[in-house]
Parts: C-alpha cells; sequence; structure tokens
C-alpha cells in the first residue's frame, strides 16, 4: 500500500508541475497575443492586404494554442481527483522487458517518465481483454506478446487512495458490484474503469464500415457508443474532430441525458441532433409527436390506422416508395422548348438559343438518367448556366430561375402532392399534413430529398445512431443519403414499442445496411432479480445477467392506486434518489397527476426537453426508454390495460428502467403478463 500511495504523490507532483509549465506557456502567449494586437492597431492603415492577413492568421493561431493549453491544464486538474484507476504488469516476451502500466482517462507523462497511459492507448487493451497470463497487444510495430503478471485495480477519491484490489481476471466482480450498486445519477457518466471484454471489443472496432448493434437492456449501448466515439477522435485525431461526429439521438431529454460523456473523457461533445429537428428543418410544418403517436397506437379503436403504420414501417412499403419514386414520378418529366432571346439593344447581351424539349429529354433520361429527380434537374440547370453564358456573380441568382423552369414541366412537383399520390395508388389514407403524423415524416424527407434535395448539408464523418427500433426501413434509407460515412447503429427490437419486431427483420436490415451485426446479451443495469422478472415477461431466453442481488420485484393489489403510490414513496424517500412513475401512456399521466395533487410533490414529464433532476417524475415508457431509475412504481397494470403485444413490450421497456426496486400495481385483474413473470 505504501509503495502505492508514494507512486500516486509523484503523479499528483507531476500533474501540479505540468499545469504550472502549462499556465506559464499560456500566459507567455496571452502576453505575445497583446503585443502583436497592438502592433497590428498601430500599423493597420500603413498595411498592405497580405500584411493583414498575416497579422489576422497569427492572432487567430496564438488564441487557438492558448484555448488548447487552457483545456489541457482543466482535464490535468480534473484528472487528479482519480488520475488513474487500474495497473497491469506485462512481461515483453522478446526483450523480457518488465512494464508497469498505469490507465486512466489521459496520458499523464514529464519528459523523463510516462506515469499514466489514456484508456484508449493501444497497450491498455491489455488490462480490458486479458485475464492474467498470456497477452498480446497491438502497437504501431505490429503485435507484442508477452504475459501478464499483476492485474490491479485502485479505488481513488479527490486524490485519496482509498484501495486497490488484485485480480486474476479482466474486470473484477467487487469493483462492478460497486459501481453497480450505487443510485442513480440524472446524467449518464464515463465507465472505462467497468467496461468489459465484449464492450471493449466493439468500442475498437476497426473493420467495418457500419455496425449494428442488437443489445438487450442494460447491456451499456450507449455507454458503448459515446466511448467508441472517444475512442475514435483518440485514435483518428489527425483525421477528424469532434465536429465531424454526429449523435441522432431520440429526444433533447436523452441529449441532456448524456452530454457528460465525452468531456469526461477529455474530449469536446460531438454534435448531437434529433429526427424531428431534420425533419422540422427541411418540412417547415409542425409535426406529431412521437409520444402522440404512442397515445394514438394504445387508444385506437380502428384497426385500419395501426394496420397502416404497420405497413409504413416495412421494408415493402420502401420498396414501393422507391419504385414509385424511379418508375413513375421521375418519369413524369415532359418538357417543351425553350426559348432564350438576347437583351434589348444597347446593353450587354446573352446569345439567343432555344433549350428543346428533346434536348431536355436526352439529358434528363438518357445522360443524367441514373440519379435522382432532384440531381437530374440540377445538372440540367448547370447546362443552362453554360449556355447562357452567366458571369460568376450571376449564377448563384438566375440558377435557381433555371431550375424552377424545369420544375414546371412535372405535373406536380410539391412533396406534400406527390406524397398523397402514392399513397392513393397504395390504397392507404389520404393524410391532411396541417400537422405532419409521425409515421408520414420519413416518407416525405425521402420524396424530398428524391424530388428536390434538402436544404441543408449534414453531411459528417461518423454518425451514432441510438434507439434503431424506433426507426424504420425508410429512416435508415433516408440516414444513407445524407450521411454517407460509417456508422453504429444501437438499439434492441424487445424495446420497440409501436410494432412487433423480429430477428428476421434484424437480418433483413443489416442486409440493408451492409453491416456487421453485434449481439451484446449481458445485462448490467437492474439487480437479477429485476432482470429476470422483465425476461420472463416477455419469454427473452439466452440473457446473462450480472449477479447483484436485490429485493424481488413486487406485484400489488390495491384498491386505491392513488394511496398506493403515495405509500410505496414515502417508504423509499430517504432509500433512493430518483423514483419514476411509469405510465403507458400521456393520458394516462395526465390522469395520474390529477389523483396526485396535492400529496406528492412530483414533477411530470412527458414528451419534453427537461431534465429528470427530480427525486419523483411521473413520465411514460416512450419518454423514459434509455434513462433509469433507482426506482420504479408502474401502475394500472390490470388485464384491462395491458393485453395486447404491443402492451407486453411496452411493459417490458418500463419495467427495464428500474436498477434497484420495481414495484406493479394493479385494481381489478392483474395483467396476464405478470402471471408468466
Amino acid at each position: 500500500m505504501e509503495s502505492e500511495k508514494k507512486y500516486l504523490a509523484n503523479v499528483e507532483e507531476t500533474i501540479d508541475s505540468l499545469i504550472k509549465n502549462i499556465n506559464a506557456e499560456k500566459d507567455e502567449l496571452q502576453k505575445f497575443y497583446k503585443q502583436t494586437q497592438a502592433e497590428f492597431s498601430v500599423s493597420f492603415y500603413e498595411s498592405d492586404s497580405e500584411q493583414i492577413s498575416r497579422y489576422k492568421t497569427i492572432l487567430a493561431e496564438t488564441e487557438n494554442k492558448t484555448y488548447l493549453l487552457q483545456k489541457h491544464a482543466e482535464k490535468l486538474a480534473s484528472q487528479k481527483q482519480r488520475p488513474y484507476f487500474a495497473r497491469v504488469d506485462f512481461l515483453d516476451n522478446e526483450s523480457s522487458l518488465s512494464s508497469k502500466i498505469y490507465i486512466g482517462l489521459g496520458h499523464i507523462a514529464n519528459e523523463k517518465q510516462q506515469f499514466v497511459y489514456d484508456w484508449r492507448a493501444p497497450i491498455c487493451s491489455l488490462y480490458y481483454d486479458y485475464d492474467e497470463g498470456d497477452a498480446s497487444y497491438e502497437s504501431p510495430d505490429g503485435v507484442v506478446n508477452g504475459k501478464i503478471t499483476l492485474k490491479r485495480q485502485f479505488g481513488i477519491e479527490n486524490g485519496e487512495l482509498k484501495y486497490f484490489v488484485d485480480t486474476k481476471q479482466n474486470i473484477n466482480d467487487e469493483i462492478l458490484q460497486q459501481v453497480l450498486s450505487q443510485n442513480s445519477s440524472t446524467k449518464m457518466r464515463e465507465i472505462v474503469s467497468s467496461i468489459q471484454k465484449e464492450q471493449n471489443a466493439l468500442i475498437r472496432e476497426e473493420k467495418f464500415r457500419t455496425i449494428l448493434v442488437q443489445g438487450v437492456a442494460g447491456s451499456g449501448k450507449t455507454s458503448i457508443a459515446l466511448h467508441r466515439a472517444g475512442y475514435l477522435l483518440f485514435k483518428h485525431r489527425n483525421d477528424f474532430s469532434s465536429s465531424d461526429v454526429l449523435i441522432l439521438s431520440p429526444s433533447n431529454l436523452f441529449s441532456s441525458y448524456v452530454s457528460d460523456v465525452l468531456p469526461e473523457l477529455g474530449e469536446e461533445n460531438v454534435i448531437e441532433m434529433t429526427f424531428s429537428h431534420i425533419a422540422k428543418t427541411e418540412l417547415k410544418k409542425p409535426l406529431q409527436s412521437r409520444e402522440k403517436l404512442i397515445d394514438e397506437i394504445y387508444s385506437a379503436k380502428d384497426q385500419t390506422k395501426l394496420n397502416e403504420i404497420a405497413f409504413k414501417s416495412s421494408f415493402e412499403f420502401l420498396d414501393e416508395l422507391l419504385k414509385f419514386l424511379n418508375d413513375v414520378y421521375a418519369g413524369l418529366f415532359d418538357p417543351k422548348d425553350l426559348v432564350f432571346k438576347p437583351k434589348d439593344a444597347g446593353q450587354d447581351s446573352y446569345n439567343a438559343f432555344t433549350f428543346t424539349g428533346e434536348e431536355m429529354r436526352k439529358l434528363y433520361f438518357e445522360v443524367f438518367g441514373h440519379l435522382p429527380v432532384d440531381k437530374r434537374i440540377d445538372y440540367m440547370a448547370d447546362h443552362l448556366v453554360e449556355r447562357f453564358g452567366l458571369r460568376p456573380n450571376e449564377v448563384e441568382l438566375i440558377k435557381p430561375r433555371f431550375k424552377a423552369m424545369l420544375y414546371k414541366f412535372f405535373p406536380i412537383s410539391d412533396v406534400f402532392k406527390i406524397c398523397s399520390v402514392f399513397y392513393s395508388r397504395l390504397g392507404l389514407s389520404a393524410p391532411s399534413f396541417d400537422t405532419i403524423a409521425y409515421e408520414d415524416v420519413a416518407p416525405l424527407l425521402v420524396i424530398k430529398e428524391f424530388t428536390q434535395g434538402l436544404s441543408h448539408d449534414y453531411s459528417v464523418k461518423y454518425v451514432i445512431i441510438d434507439e434503431m427500433q424506433d426507426f424504420t426501413p425508410v429512416h435508415f434509407y433516408f440516414f444513407n443519403r445524407i450521411w454517407d460515412c460509417p456508422k453504429i447503429i444501437l438499439g434492441d427490437i424487445n424495446q420497440c414499442i409501436e410494432k412487433t419486431l423480429s430477428k428476421k427483420y434484424l437480418l433483413s436490415l443489416a442486409r440493408f445496411l451492409k453491416a456487421k451485426t453485434i449481439v451484446l446479451n449481458k445485462t448490467y443495469r437492474s439487480t437479477k432479480q429485476i432482470s429476470q422478472f422483465c425476461e420472463n415477461l416477455i419469454g427473452l431466453k439466452g440473457v446473462i445477467n450480472f449477479s447483484r442481488d436485490g429485493d424481488e420485484p413486487r406485484v400489488l393489489k390495491t384498491n386505491s392506486t392513488e394511496q398506493a403510490i403515495v405509500k410505496l414513496v414515502k417508504e423509499n424517500e430517504n432509500k433512493y434518489a430518483h423514483t419514476a412513475i411509469v405510465c403507458k401512456t400521456s393520458s394516462e399521466v395526465d390522469k395520474l397527476e390529477k389523483m396526485l395533487e396535492g400529496k406528492l410533490k412530483v414533477e411530470v414529464i412527458v414528451g419534453s426537453d427537461h431534465s429528470f433532476d427530480y427525486p419523483l417524475v411521473l413520465t411514460t415508457a416512450s419518454t423514459s426508454k434509455g434513462i433509469e431509475f433507482d426506482h420504479v412504481i408502474i401502475p394500472f397494470v390490470d388485464e384491462a390495460n395491458y393485453r395486447s403485444p404491443l402492451d407486453k413490450n411496452l411493459l417490458y421497456v418500463a419495467s427495464t428502467r428500474a436498477l434497484h426496486q420495481l414495484e406493479i400495481i394493479y385494481e381489478n385483474k392483474k395483467s396476464k403478463f405478470l402471471k408468466k413473470a
């Protein structure tokens, strides 16, 4: 223990020295910046454009260097609280040298010694991938073979060594137990000290362009995706930065929940965007929220609507849409001659010419016929620009007019009318589009991208798509159109709450995406008792539960849901930091809110952008997807309320939000799904 305390003291002393040096360098840069700025101000009116440009470049570069030094100092100061979390002693077979490798959130080194390695460094894979004994890692010079002679995990808090544990295994269960048994936080945290072997393989995967991850509830999918982003930003820092990585989040609320992970890893937060943000930007109309869709599905009395939603979620629907756009709509282009005359005499004139219908047909159907309509029209407008002899400063103004002329040769060009015609051909209900139904958003975006192009450029170099089960094949087709780059797509088909998905669908999706599929079947979130209860709800087999024991979930009959909830909340208010009452629909939330008014201080969060940072929240399964709570109460789980296959999925989603305690309440006859659990 004393030798480890001494090593920690040396590391902390090194950090202090590094910060001191950084601050001194920063002070010098700031002094240089002020001097340069003063010189620039004095000589501004006597300087030519080249000198002014040079001054501006020097100032910008100095400002950027100062910013990077400040970020480095802040990262070191933060890391000083817990400089490292593990040590691996590795004996190199070739050199017979033994190295002590301390692993932390970032490199700590001076000119003489490397004290701590960043967890993302190749050598640190030894900690995640191997038990004591034979091991190897991939170095820049090739594979290094050797033996792990010691694995040690540390408990360091506020710069003080509390304990360490030696283990022959990759991650000691005692350490993981301690991490998982803590009360939930309103922010997802980094998990570098407890990453498991199968998670590490996914984080460091290099071979595949697109990865599709099917993971059971609590398998760490979202954490893996964020840590993968951190790993890629570290390993490929010369190729792209945080602004080149995008997370497509289920909601702004979810974005807030995961917003601390990358900064904790020492990286800038990446771009975060929701699908609804893209849709609002492109379609410029009110959109039905996902919560409203779920309410509609679970209160629908007309099976026709449900059948249409299911059909629009299928590969068959996507095939029909693409056939319609390529074979029907694209063939409607019927051009007539366009005659362009010179300007009035006395002004600069353009040559008169006729852009014949036949010439346009050849360009549209033959030369550019393999492209979407938008690209064909765009290239034809470029052709016109060239023929017309426009000056460069005129192109931006005139080209859109040329495109508008060409679009008039279609009988319809309005996106919403095109969609209505397509639906009519399939015998689907005619939408009003005053407020766009949730299931119509993706088809409209595909139609717009194909026929007119999008208003914005969304291109990045890496995309993370979470909750893949909430998206349809039409969504994924659209994502591939706007993001032609590597992706990691994560989700759980068992947590789909508006349709039923099968393993066959997962295989079809993987083929469509040309993706490597990885299955994560070990769950870490909940206690073993809660996990097994949830698996029994839906008959899920083959799940490996981390052996963290807790209380059995309770299924409680009551004469008053309101009184039962008040009693359960008050019994546990000093035990857990976060309790959630998770309802089936938003209308159920409204009903329960009125019942609990004046009896409990509860925050209602349904499909909103608010944080879950309250001791007691009232929400829906749909809103709370991806979030976890210490204690979950699910009301109204009666036979009449939870009876269909979709109800079963919703109950599964709600139940898997619980970390430590799950309680289910019913009044009359309990749901048949509870008899299986």
